[in-house]
């Protein structure tokens, strides 16, 4: 039944990527990505049930459930569709991957509820920066277009404001659960700075403060456009770097 659903999963979230391509943000692609985003999530629910945890592959998955959800939101009122036709493919490569295991994995489960917690608030976290990523390049794409004067290939989206405004919505939103993710971390992880998980913890910090320099520099400073979405960029990397980096080196070397 889970395998099942696991392909379900990764060919309704191709297709829709495919939907938004064709059909922007029309009633019938909202619909069609709302059923998509119900299957994954069941998907993702029988595999947390069939693993009796999860691994890094299935918080990768989740990440992606919740970073599509948000950008099907904002697209109600704004036409992103165009980050929604590279997201929704994006979410069918993880999915599958959970779905062939092409990797033996360690699993992540804890007992505790404060760890369980902590990670969760961190996939949701981490879900919000990947929103504000996909819409810093295509802010990017558009600004450049602009300079080069390239009116005729402009993207299909929203105008550069609107862009930017939904950009530091979600870079708010994640700030402040990363900053939870951090307290939570050290109150309810024992090897939070130990010798396998210090990178990590150097790399969330590293990001914390790329963000929070982002928003002192927006509120003071008047920070926007490519030192914003650079910044942006950056900040999610070196967060990327320390979970994801992370997690395939304890995986593969140790």
């Amino acid at each position: 039944m889970t395998q099942l659903i696991l392909w379900l999963a990764v060919i309704t979230s191709a297709l829709t990527g495919l939907v938004h391509y064709r059909y922007h943000n029309e009633s019938k692609a909202q619909i069609i990505s709302a059923i998509t985003l119900t299957i994954h999530a069941y998907a993702l629910a029988l595999l947390f049930l069939d693993k009796d945890g999860f691994d890094f592959l299935t918080i990768g998955m989740l990440i992606a459930l919740i970073g599509n959800a948000m950008l099907w939101l904002s697209n109600r009122t704004k036409d992103i569709s165009l980050l929604l036709c590279v997201s929704f493919p994006l979410a069918a490569i993880l999915i599958l991957l959970n779905l062939l295991e092409p990797w033996s994995l360690v699993q992540l489960h804890s007992d505790s509820v404060g760890t369980s917690a902590h990670i969760l608030i961190a996939a949701v976290a981490y879900s919000l920066f990947t929103a504000a990523c996909g819409i810093g390049i295509l802010l990017f794409l558009q600004e450049y277009q602009l300079k080069h004067h390239k009116l005729k290939q402009l993207l299909r989206v929203p105008p550069l404001q609107v862009l930017e405004q939904l950009m530091f919505e979600f870079i708010w939103s994640a700030f402040l659960l990363l900053t939870l993710t951090i307290i939570t971390g050290v109150y309810f992880l024992d090897d939070m700075f130990a010798q396998k998980m210090a990178h990590k913890t150097f790399f969330t910090i590293i990001s914390w403060f790329v963000f929070a320099s982002l928003l002192a520099g927006r509120k003071w400073a008047g920070w926007r456009g490519q030192i914003a979405v650079k910044l942006t960029l950056f900040g999610f990397a070196m967060l990327m770097l320390g979970y994801f980096g992370t997690r395939i080196i304890l995986q593969f070397v140790f």
